[in-house]
């Protein structure tokens, strides 16, 4: 056990080393950087002019992708999850802080894509509010759960997905811009499937979690307001929150095109 421990406390220096060497400006305001902490997986620096906390070397997007495209369905984001009734309520108050009713009201055709569906139960929730949801997910096995539950999913990273019956009424990004290996290009490219009167709903954690290895990114409000603004989007509607599933504190705004 000391044997492992001394391993890692190793390879967390040796990723803080060349977290040093190879650190980049900030990949949203190109602002300057300070060490903000270190895993045995990456480095992490904050910018001092945006907040944005980020990897400071950038893991391959074949590695990125394999790493969730063979996720265990039975560990991927499920250990909270228990009870999918109560999850799928708590989604549904931030929903409405977001003020998605008002959309509801000014929408006949409600059409509705969530980018990195998973097992299907955010689908689920709007389909219980009367959307035609479809989904785009990179894990094969939670795909086929989110199809067996009735829905249409494609099955592909965001940076290959090309949806069909584009351009939607709502597009959601809960809990996926943090693991993207470039979330302007990622928001530059779903802003075109969205209609001119569409919006965008974004959800992502405040704090850092420095034991999720998968999250490259922790945006605060700033860095989060100017990403959405440099890819022709407009915020509308903030609300912060802590999750009553993971004990998160998170972030979601609502966004339309600019």
């Amino acid at each position: 056990m000391r044997h492992l421990a001394g391993r890692r406390l190793l390879a967390t220096a040796r990723t803080w080393a060349r977290g040093l060497l190879h650190g980049r400006p900030c990949p949203i305001c190109a602002g300057p950087a300070r060490r903000a902490g270190a895993t045995w997986r990456h480095a992490y620096l904050r910018c001092t002019r945006c907040g944005l906390i980020y990897v400071a070397e950038l893991p391959g997007a074949a590695e990125v992708h394999a790493a969730y495209a063979t996720a265990g369905s039975a560990t991927y984001q499920v250990e909270h999850k228990r009870d999918w009734a109560a999850w799928r309520e708590h989604k549904q108050r931030t929903l409405d802080a977001l003020g998605l009713a008002d959309l509801e009201r000014a929408t006949a055709r409600k059409r509705a894509l969530d980018l990195g569906c998973g097992e299907g139960q955010l689908l689920t929730a709007l389909r219980d509010r009367g959307w035609d949801a479809r989904g785009v997910e990179l894990n094969r096995s939670l795909a086929e759960q989110a199809r067996a539950l009735g829905f249409r999913v494609t099955t592909a990273a965001l940076e290959q997905a090309e949806p069909p019956d584009a351009p939607f009424d709502l597009l959601l990004l809960f809990h996926l811009l943090e693991h993207l290996r470039d979330p302007l290009a990622a928001l530059e490219r779903v802003r075109g499937w969205l209609g001119p009167r569409g919006w965008l709903l974004v959800e992502t954690p405040l704090r850092p979690d420095y034991d999720n290895t998968d999250h490259l990114y922790c945006f605060s409000g700033a860095a989060l307001d100017l990403a959405l603004r440099r890819t022709g989007l407009l915020p509308r509607r903030w609300y912060d929150y802590v999750d009553d599933c993971y004990r998160h504190h998170n972030l979601a705004v609502l966004a339309t095109p600019a």
